[in-house]
């Protein structure tokens, strides 16, 4: 029987789980540009991301639908869009990884092909090196292993398998090693690489293991099946075990895959399937997209609820150590908006994200972060009516201090619209000049804070 774990590991949060924005995790910039090109009519922008780090200095390499952008993010507060350069069609889905000094992006988009980027007089500027025609026009992703070879999924030209390139000999001018379709297994969705052994997101077919160490003719480790749409996963350091994401239908858990026993043909379940869903506990759940690890931790974009952190220190029983709301418009689980994906590997420890309508957040994860500075941990606080249908909200704290009490309100930008001292533990701010919308209101007491999503819905 397949069980679901759900968010039971934060009581002192479970009264204002609806609003909260931030657990553990800190916003340290952001960018967004409302005059891009979208895709449809729900404002989906942006898509993927990838990470980039030389010369002491740090890189955000951005997707979104018309363009591939290139961010310093060094300072994190304060990020430079370097250059943007454009696709040959707007399209949902990119993907970029990096390869030495050169940067290479894929899209579905058509004729796109493969993209090749130099980095190499970066901060200064990025170069579009060649759009290589020479394997496939359209592809939904890519890994490069540290072999220095490309596996391209998705391709219009090998539908059931995997195009394998060598970036060694000449990474501006790939050459094709391998394009064996991948019997049994089918479309592959994803792909992670490492020690020549391919985890493959085989969609409807489950995850699968697939030996390249030829890669002209790959050989079939073993395969499991999973729960729905096996759309991504991400390996352990020490390759004992493997997260995957399943993106359709919405709602499906993260499951972990045991690699025990990879060696005899076999991958099982590690514990029951898990989600911490920071909304509601209704019918329908939160749909993870990209999980990524990193030392003990689960780095995952999530639809509709941001970044997740999650501990997997014990694979039977992971814990939420951290999240932050990128896409604070949600009010049910109802599709496939907010965070697309993530990049935790940068030297400072800051994670790049980027949501789809609202752009590049730099964020910093500390796992003491709330418990050193939210309110929430010995004081009850509410906001309330929330949402509240004429502007005006009620502050109440059940605390005594002589500390400064204040409260911030910014908009889904940042810009600050709004200010208050608060001068006892039951207040009113009157925000009805505000439009219909989401903000964020941060009460401030002395040195501890507390950031709460505030909908106006008049």
């Amino acid at each position: 029987m397949k069980k679901y774990l759900f968010l039971l590991v934060l009581p002192f949060l479970t009264f204002q789980i609806n609003a909260q924005v931030a657990f553990n995790m800190e916003l340290l910039g952001h960018y967004d540009d409302n005059t891009l090109p979208q895709v449809g009519s729900d404002q989906k922008v942006f898509n993927d991301i990838w990470g980039y780090a030389a010369n002491d200095r740090e890189y955000a390499l951005v997707g979104s639908a018309a363009y591939i952008h290139f961010f310093d993010v060094t300072d994190p507060q304060n990020p430079i869009l370097i250059d943007q350069i454009l696709g040959t069609d707007t399209t949902i889905w990119r993907d970029i990884k990096v390869y030495g000094t050169y940067a290479y992006a894929v899209s579905e988009g058509n004729g796109e092909g493969l993209m090749i980027f130099d980095l190499s007089d970066l901060p200064n500027s990025v170069s579009l090196v060649d759009r290589n025609l020479d394997f496939f026009e359209t592809a939904h992703n890519i890994f490069i292993d540290e072999n220095g070879k490309m596996f391209v999924a998705g391709t219009n030209t090998i539908g059931n398998g995997l195009i394998v390139l060598d970036l060694t000999t000449n990474p501006i001018a790939p050459q094709k090693i391998g394009d064996k379709i991948l019997p049994g297994g089918g479309y592959v969705h994803d792909v992670y690489v490492k020690d020549n052994l391919a985890y493959c997101s085989h969609g409807w077919n489950g995850f699968y293991v697939w030996d390249y160490t030829d890669s002209a003719d790959p050989v079939l480790k073993a395969n499991l099946a999973t729960n729905g749409y096996n759309h991504s996963s991400w390996l352990s350091e020490d390759g004992t075990y493997a997260i995957f994401a399943e993106e359709v239908p919405v709602g499906l858990p993260l499951g972990i895959a045991d690699l025990s026993m990879l060696d005899v043909g076999a991958i099982e379940l590690a514990g029951d399937y898990f989600q911490f869903p920071l909304l509601t506990f209704d019918s329908s759940f939160n749909t993870p997209h990209n999980p990524f690890i990193k030392g003990n931790y689960a780095f995952v974009s999530y639809y509709e609820d941001g970044v997740q952190v999650i501990d997997l220190t014990d694979k039977t029983n992971p814990t939420l150590a951290g999240y932050y709301d990128t896409f604070p418009n949600n009010v049910n689980y109802a599709g496939y908006f907010g965070c697309w994906g993530l990049y935790p590997y940068l030297p400072s420890g800051n994670i790049i994200a980027t949501d789809r309508k609202y752009g590049l957040h730099i964020l910093n994860f500390d796992e003491t972060l709330s418990s050193n500075e939210n309110l929430n941990n010995n004081n009850t606080f509410t906001i309330f009516p929330n949402p509240s249908s004429n502007g005006i909200f009620n502050i109440k704290m059940d605390v005594v201090t002589n500390e400064k009490m204040t409260i911030e309100v910014t908009d889904l930008s940042g810009r600050i619209i709004f200010e208050q001292v608060l001068t006892s533990s039951s207040e009113t701010i009157d925000l009805s000049f505000l439009a219909n919308g989401f903000y964020f209101g941060k009460v401030t007491i002395g040195e501890k804070e507390m950031v709460e999503k505030l909908v106006i819905s008049k």
